[in-house]
């Protein structure tokens, strides 16, 4: 199966250059359906010229953001933020999510490798 979602240039260019492997979202009805073995196509924003693919290692749900930036917070957010909480301040203020949709949906971490095209056409992937 493959997923598309969208990334602004510095996420993508953190995945492209392999410092980025964990995405995190919003658990809504999209995200519910990715499961380990699925393909991502990362689109960048926002021209959308530009795509990469990267095949889902993990996925692990969580009922709020703090818990699920706890569990990576050193590896994934430590060099850029001075803690957990104010990644999630980050998250509501910065316009991703707000409160009330993630009180509904939860939250989850996509883990992932990124694959190359060659990889990605020499395989049978339907889209979702």
């Amino acid at each position: 199966m493959i997923h598309d979602l969208k990334l602004y240039e510095q996420n993508f260019n953190r995945i492209k250059n392999g410092k980025k492997t964990r995405e995190y979202r919003l658990n809504d009805e999209k995200r519910k359906k990715i499961k380990v073995g699925d393909i991502i196509r990362f689109v960048i924003l926002p021209e959308k010229k530009e795509n990469l693919f990267v095949v889902v290692t993990n996925k692990e749900d969580f009922n709020d953001w703090f818990s699920c930036y706890s569990k990576y917070y050193d590896e994934d957010f430590s060099d850029r933020y001075d803690s957990v909480q104010e990644v999630v301040n980050d998250t509501y203020n910065g316009g991703y999510y707000t409160k009330e949709e993630s009180n509904k949906y939860g939250c989850c971490c996509i883990s992932f490798i990124k694959i190359n095209d060659i990889d990605f056409m020499n395989n049978n992937f339907k889209k979702d």
